[in-house]
């Protein structure tokens, strides 16, 4: 159920208008490089910075997909016991991933959806 109610939060976010603060925040926090977050969004990190300038929010899309990424921060700090321990195992290559690196799948809501499950996997003492 929780789900449920953090999914119509988010579209509720997103309809209100993803502000180029969260990606600011996600960048800060995550230790991800500037391009990398960006290119994970589909968006130049120069057109970033012009909806910053310009006090614009990111398109539907993008901040969906920003936000779940952050969604997913929260989850992988929480299993790895830090964020800088998810960022190692997000830049590693798996098997789980057909031995590509995990972040490299954050650029779709579905490759979100993929790392999520992985990280429940390991949160439960499955293999991954």
């Amino acid at each position: 159920m929780e789900n449920i109610v953090s999914d119509f939060h988010m579209v509720y976010q997103v309809d209100r208008g993803v502000h180029v603060a969260k990606f600011d925040q996600l960048l800060e926090h995550s230790g991800i490089q500037k391009q990398v977050l960006a290119n994970l969004l589909g968006l130049d990190p120069r057109t970033i910075d012009n909806y910053r300038k310009q006090g614009r929010n990111f398109p539907s899309l993008e901040g969906e997909l920003l936000l779940k990424i952050t969604q997913l921060f929260k989850i992988g700090e929480e299993v790895f016991g830090g964020v800088e321990a998810f960022r190692d195992w997000l830049n590693a290559s798996s098997e789980a991933f057909d031995q590509r690196k995990p972040i490299t799948f954050l650029n779709t809501s579905t490759g979100v959806v993929l790392v999520q499950q992985a990280l429940l996997r390991i949160a439960y003492g499955y293999a991954v």
